[in-house]
Parts: C-alpha cells; sequence; structure tokens
C-alpha cells in the first residue's frame, strides 16, 4: 500500500520511492522522473532557505510552460514556501502589481522576460531577490545557483490549511487578488477528479493550459497525485498539440473550448490516431453547439465540461459524457452539469440574497470544500465573496433546471477571452490614460475563434480626432493583448441611470441581438 498523499510536497516525496522512473513531466519532447523532480526540488528548497525564504514566504516565477514551474513549485513547498505564478502575457505594469502585492521575496525569471523585469526596478518596492532560469556565469542563474546545494530534502510538512499556491485572478476593481489555495482545497479537488476519471499510474495526461492558471496547475497536480505524466510544451501551436496526442498516445487532455476549435482546423487531426483519448475536459468558458458536434465525431471519446473558478481550485460541475448526448439530452449540451459531489449549488436573487426558484435567472453560489482560504491580503474583498456561512459568491448569472446549471450573464460584467478573465475597469483605467479620452466603457462582444473579445465606447476631449487604430495600439502598450479591445467606437454621450450610472449593457446589447445566451 502505498503511503498517503495530501499535500503538494508529497507527491514528489512519495512517487520518487514508488515510482522513480517514471515521467512525471514532459515538455517539448524533454522527459523529467519522479526520482529526478525530486532531488532537484530538493536543491531549489535549500538554496531558498539558504536566501532567507521561510515559512509561508512567497516566491514569484515568470516563465511560460516547462520543468522549472514544478521544480520551483514543489522546492517552495519542501520548505513551506508558497508558489505564485505569473501570467507572463500581463503587461509590465501589471506584473509589478502581483509582484508587490504578493510580498514575493524572491522571483524566478525566463530569459524572454528578464528584460522586462529589469525594467520594473523602479516599480518594484520590495527589491525581491532575482534568479535566472537557465544556465549561466553568475550566482543569480539558476543553474549555478543550485549547483551549490546538496539533495537532502529539507523535510518541512505542512498541514490541510495551509496555504500551498497563491494565483491571481482579475477583480472588479481593476486590480488582481491573489487567491490563497490551501493543500485542503486542491487535494479536494485532486479527489473529486479521481471519484470522477478513475486512478491510472500509467495515464498521460497532454495538458494544453498555461501553469499560471488554476485550470493548468490543478490538472497537473492530480495527473501527478497519482503518479501519472503531465505533457506539454514551452510554446502552445496546434499542429504540434494534434502530433502530440498521437506521439504519446495521450489518454487525456485539458483544454479550452478555444483550444478544441483550433485542433479540429488542423487537418491532420481527422487522419491522426487519437485512439488512446479517452477523455477531453475543457472548462474555462461555454462550449458553441457546431464545435461540440465536430468535436464529437472526431476525438470519439468522453467529453466531460466543467464550470468552476481560481477561488474554488478549478471545476465544481460536472456534465458527464453521457450528457454529450445530442439526440438524448439536447437541452442539456449548453448546460454547465451538475454540482461534483459534497458541493452544493443555488441561485440567489443578487439584490435579496434570497434563494430563487428553479428557472429564474440569479447569481451563482456554490458551497464546495474546494473552496480558497481568501484573497490575499483583502480582508473586505474576501468577506463579499467568500461568505461566513461558507458558500462563494461566483458573480455569474445563470439558473438552475433539473439540478443542472445554466449560465447567462455575468453580476460583474467580466469578459472571458479564451478561458482568461477581463474585467472592464482595468481596460477602461487604461484608456482613461490617453490624455484624449474624456470617458471610456469597455464590454465583451461575441468572438467566434476566442468566445469573447473586448470592445469599448469612448468619448473623446472637446476637439480630439478619434482614431480607433491609435487608441488601440495606446491600449496594447499597457495591457495584455488578450485584454486589449479589438474595436473602439465613438460616441457623443453615454447612456446612463438616473443616478449617473453608465448602463454598460445598453451599449452592449447591440452587438449580443439575435444570441440567445450573453456568454458565448
Amino acid at each position: 500500500m502505498s503511503d498517503p498523499i495530501s499535500t503538494i510536497e508529497d507527491i514528489v516525496r512519495v512517487h520518487a520511492r514508488t515510482r522513480p522512473d517514471q515521467p512525471i513531466s514532459i515538455y517539448d519532447g524533454e522527459a523529467a522522473s519522479y526520482r529526478a523532480m525530486d532531488r532537484r526540488s530538493s536543491r531549489v528548497a535549500n538554496a531558498l532557505r539558504a536566501a532567507g525564504i521561510g515559512v509561508q514566504s512567497r516566491v514569484a516565477i515568470i516563465e511560460r510552460n516547462g520543468h522549472a514551474l514544478f521544480e520551483t513549485l514543489f522546492g517552495a513547498r519542501k520548505i513551506g514556501a508558497v508558489q505564485v505564478a505569473v501570467n507572463w502575457r500581463l503587461s509590465p505594469a501589471e506584473i509589478a502589481y502581483i509582484i508587490n502585492d504578493s510580498d514575493a521575496d524572491l522571483v524566478f525569471v525566463g530569459p524572454d522576460f528578464l528584460p522586462g523585469l529589469r525594467q520594473l526596478a523602479g516599480a518594484l518596492t520590495r527589491n525581491p531577490r532575482i534568479i535566472v532560469l537557465g544556465p549561466g556565469d553568475s550566482d543569480d542563474h539558476y543553474e549555478r545557483w543550485l549547483a551549490r546545494q546538496d539533495e537532502r530534502d529539507p523535510g518541512v510538512t505542512s498541514g490541510p490549511d495551509d496555504v500551498a499556491l497563491q494565483l491571481y485572478t482579475s477583480g472588479t476593481t481593476g486590480r488582481p487578488k491573489g487567491a490563497m489555495l490551501t493543500n485542503k482545497c486542491i487535494f479536494a479537488f485532486i479527489e473529486a477528479a479521481k471519484s470522477i476519471f478513475g486512478t491510472d499510474p500509467e495515464g498521460r495526461h497532454l495538458n494544453c493550459l498555461p501553469l499560471f492558471h488554476v485550470g493548468g496547475i490543478n490538472w497537473a497536480l492530480q495527473a501527478m497525485a497519482q503518479g501519472a505524466q503531465n505533457i506539454g510544451f514551452r510554446d502552445f501551436d496546434s499542429n504540434t498539440i494534434v502530433k502530440a496526442i498521437s506521439t504519446y498516445r495521450a489518454t487525456h487532455l485539458m483544454t479550452v473550448p478555444a483550444v478544441i476549435q483550433m485542433l479540429l482546423a488542423v487537418p491532420e487531426v481527422r487522419q491522426g490516431d487519437c485512439s488512446a483519448l479517452r477523455a477531453i475536459i475543457y472548462g474555462g468558458s461555454t462550449i458553441s453547439t457546431r464545435v461540440l458536434r465536430d468535436a464529437l465525431a472526431t476525438f470519439k471519446c468522453g467529453f466531460y465540461g466543467m464550470y468552476g473558478a481560481t477561488e474554488l481550485s478549478f471545476g465544481n460541475t460536472l456534465l458527464s459524457p453521457d450528457e454529450h448526448d445530442f439526440e438524448a439530452h439536447p437541452d442539456l449540451i449548453t448546460s454547465c452539469g451538475r454540482p461534483f459531489e459534497g458541493t452544493r449549488l443555488k441561485i440567489v436573487d443578487p439584490a435579496t440574497l434570497e434563494e430563487v426558484p428553479d428557472g429564474t435567472p440569479g447569481e451563482v453560489w456554490l458551497l464546495s470544500p474546494q473552496r480558497a482560504k481568501g484573497y490575499w491580503k483583502q480582508p473586505a474583498a474576501t468577506a463579499e465573496t467568500f461568505r461566513a456561512d461558507g458558500w462563494y459568491r461566483s458573480g455569474d448569472i445563470g439558473y438552475v433546471r433539473n439540478s443542472y446549471l445554466h449560465l447567462s450573464d455575468r453580476l460583474n460584467d467580466m469578459v472571458v477571452s479564451g478561458g482568461e478573465n477581463v474585467y472592464p475597469a482595468e481596460v477602461e483605467r487604461a484608456l482613461h490614460e490617453h490624455p484624449d479620452i474624456a470617458e471610456a466603457v469597455a464590454f465583451g462582444i461575441p468572438d467566434a475563434k476566442w468566445g469573447e473579445a473586448v470592445a469599448a465606447i469612448v468619448i473623446m476631449q472637446p476637439g480630439a480626432a478619434f482614431d480607433e487604430a491609435a487608441l488601440i495600439d495606446f491600449a496594447r502598450q499597457r495591457l495584455a493583448h488578450y485584454k486589449c479591445p479589438r474595436t473602439i467606437r465613438e460616441a457623443k454621450e453615454l447612456p446612463r441611470t438616473a443616478s449617473g450610472k453608465v448602463q454598460r449593457h445598453v451599449l452592449r446589447e447591440p452587438f449580443w441581438a439575435g444570441k440567445q445566451r450573453r456568454i458565448n
């Protein structure tokens, strides 16, 4: 009988003994075994400790997918520190905010992102130690930094309520919030996944999501917890993913609907060998019926739809393979399924906070063992979202019919583009920096590829000329590309309520005319 695994650090400690030569991860064809990951993460742990990093200290990493994300995560956990994986697609100002807000004492940075980090030197408040990933001649280069440490595990263990991972998610104020995920909530998801998918130490999990994303990292951890392989690539390429399904005989594919659509556009996908695939798991946004029909016919495996949040350690509801049946269950295809076992769901009137009857739209609330501890250093936001009675307020608008969740809109106007959350406030703040813009309002519009894209309406300053291309370029210098408006239109005035609040839904409505749902 194998040793129990209930913390992130347990994963490599246990499997390095029980499955030492099994690959824990394969990135761009390079495999790392459980034994090698255990030893290298112990070197990281000892190097972090030598650098003054202690229990619950925050350690940031800015890097694309690869073994280093796991070495530094396991290494941090072996001394009780907490990794903060930063979305490298963010603008420099956004990255600086997260490093500062997390109180990171040390930052691992990939060579591609080092110039941008150096530009932030004046904006960083804590002057964290910078370790450059990869080889190099200085003591601040990762391989040389590790070489001075031994492979003995420092042996620190953590408890179920200890914060094990901190992931940043955008907020309604436009500032990212650090969701504190504990061992207990992460392993609640891992146990739920085990009950749904079973346990297979020989499984080969092809992961298309970035590891700074809750879906990417927690799906990888659930695969590793059972001793299976996590397969990925530094850079996403749909042709490479299609080939990898066959080459690695992938058993599971974790992705988002936008990527499924991209894979279907690769001609070889219809001739390739997908026979080993048992499951395609998708989340992050809803999937169109057209794409789903094509995907079911092409991949011929079980499809699992999930709905959840970073604050809930990824998925919390499930639409099972049997329910992906257009003939038997045509009314369920556009739903998010039913709550996981042990999770409760209710729909609440956001004005009265009273539960509403079946079929009535309201805010989606969940009561789940996967709930995060709260937001780092944000007690007010924590109290608003994580209620004292245990319920989590999602901010999504939907309804329940026969226990199945259907999403329809968003209480907080969040835009989901390709599985990435974008809040209008952060887009508007960037546009307001332009001297010729008097007012800006951002919102989501339908997008055939990404589900949603960002659009904006602006009022120009008196005498200023409107130039859409120039304004979009201005936004791109301040925001991650996926957050930038795809279209900007000019208006002379904005629709407002009697109290003067802009009626965002009125501006958004023409773009969604004829659409059944306000989430694409």
